[in-house]
């Protein structure tokens, strides 16, 4: 395997974040720190919803049930045992895949605008339980008191690195997913399930699989980022807001591409940081930019900027000798 070969191109690139992700807490500020633990659990997020829509075409408009109750369970299970909540963000991943299985055979039989719509309620329906069980705290939520015997820089620094371990699983699960059989038989489901289909791609199997990935891995983050909060309630938690943040990200930067969330959630953050405090304009530059990007650039922003360095970062296409020697 050589440095030319996409697959060592992929791995460089996850290397190369890595890198900046160690670096970041011994150069950076407290702020610095935190804030780059939101944009890795973000990020993370929006990944996963690129690989149910991007690659798989199973546009979900309800991922953010994922993200509280990915947000709910690690508050839930490190109260009630008194633990550091570090660890937990596995039983979080587990939950909220359990959670997906579980909602399988309703929401895959539906398709298109139906599926979008459908994924939509169910998030509605998981806040509104939530909202009314007292022992999730109700409407005012959830705070994490686990962490109150926890010195400051000690919790810190071990949100910082559970978000960007999760991060890292996001992008290796991608850049694997995607290079591998699996991707490809994604792809083919989103072009044209009846001719995925006819070419021995089981869609039901599929779709169950990617939603299991993308919901594990979407509610570890989830739980990261709320750790950062350290209160999580059904009106943050459940909120419209996340696909407002995803889609933006994802759209802008390039659906359908490992790259594209990257940028797009670069992007977004280096809006929200330099020009969050103009109010509301801050939301109306956002949608131009947005219907900009979809009207003019449908490749995003890493359209645009591939067009210019011309290489792929994070290639998902197979080389002939590579689908040769996996066949």
């Amino acid at each position: 395997m050589t440095l030319a070969s996409p697959f060592a191109r992929s791995l460089v690139t996850v290397g190369l974040i890595a890198a900046v992700l160690i670096v970041v807490p011994f150069v950076g500020s407290r702020y610095t720190v935190l804030l780059t633990t939101e944009i890795a659990a973000v990020l993370s997020i929006a990944l996963m919803w690129n690989l149910l829509a991007g690659f798989g075409g199973i546009v979900f408009m309800g991922f953010q049930v994922f993200i509280g109750i990915g947000g709910y369970t690690l508050f839930m299970v490190a109260n009630g045992l008194g633990l550091p909540p570090f660890p937990f963000v596995v039983v979080s991943g587990l939950v909220c895949a359990t959670f997906a299985l579980l909602i399988t055979p309703i929401l895959f039989r539906l398709s298109g605008a139906q599926l979008a719509i459908g994924s939509w309620v169910i998030s509605e329906v998981v806040r509104l339980i939530v909202y009314h069980t007292a022992v999730l705290g109700g409407g005012g939520g959830v705070a994490l008191t686990a962490v109150r015997g926890i010195d400051r820089s000690v919790r810190l620094f071990a949100t910082y690195g559970t978000a960007a371990i999760v991060l890292l699983i996001a992008l290796l699960t991608c850049v694997g997913l995607m290079r591998g059989r699996f991707g490809l038989a994604l792809r083919a489901m989103k072009d044209s399930s009846l001719a995925a289909e006819a070419m021995g791609v089981t869609i039901r199997k599929t779709q169950t699989y990617v939603l299991l990935i993308a919901a594990a891995i979407g509610g570890a983050a989830g739980a990261c980022y709320y750790m950062v909060a350290l209160q999580v309630s059904p009106t943050a938690g459940f909120s419209m807001n996340w696909m407002a943040i995803i889609l933006f990200a994802v759209i802008l930067g390039g659906i359908g591409t490992l790259e594209g969330p990257i940028v797009g959630v670069a992007i977004y953050f280096l809006l929200r940081e330099t020009m969050g405090n103009i109010g509301s304009f801050y939301f109306i530059i956002l949608g131009l930019l947005a219907i900009g990007v979809t009207l003019f650039v449908p490749g995003g922003a890493w359209g645009l900027l591939k067009s210019v360095i011309r290489i792929d970062l994070l290639p998902i296409r197979r080389t002939m000798r590579e689908a040769g020697q996996s066949a």
